[in-house]
């Protein structure tokens, strides 16, 4: 899918694609303020300890999505990690030793995302935008897992 340069406003689309998506395990309670709603780590299973936040908080608060069909401000998704910044799963986010990836599961959908229409009917960080796309969480080896909601437990 080829995207409007307006449309991502200078971004690349990989990071533009993080906002706006489903929490693991996570929710926001304010305007800044987050928490688990999970008490297992989205990755792992261990306790969970704090919340990631998937996009990196130095890119920004929200990405303003500006389309034909609307306009949202889209914040980052958050997972319930076991660990801190530096320790656990937490950690690896951090050190590259886990990456997140929102991946679509067909191409209609995430033009229906970029378009707008989809954002009409499911809000941002809608748990039902898993019927749509889902968590790919890669490790420095290559080893991939799916994340669709609660966890590796569920």
């Amino acid at each position: 899918m080829i995207l409007d340069a307006g449309l991502l406003r200078g971004w690349p689309k990989e990071r533009a694609e993080l906002y706006g998506k489903p929490h693991l395990g996570a929710r926001y309670t304010h305007d800044t303020a987050y928490e688990p709603t999970q008490a297992r780590c989205a990755v792992c299973g261990r306790r969970a300890s704090n919340c990631h936040h998937v996009a990196r908080r130095s890119w920004g608060k929200t990405f303003r999505l500006v389309t034909p069909n609307g306009v949202w401000e889209l914040r980052s998704p958050l997972f319930a990690l076991c660990g801190s910044g530096t320790t656990g799963c937490h950690g690896k986010f951090h050190d590259g030793g886990l990456r997140a990836e929102w991946v679509w599961r067909t191409g209609a959908a995430e033009e229906a995302w970029w378009s707008g229409t989809l954002l009409r009917e499911y809000p941002p960080h809608s748990p039902d935008l898993y019927m749509f796309g889902y968590w790919l969480i890669t490790d420095r080896y290559g080893n991939e897992m799916i994340r669709e909601g609660s966890g590796p437990w569920r």
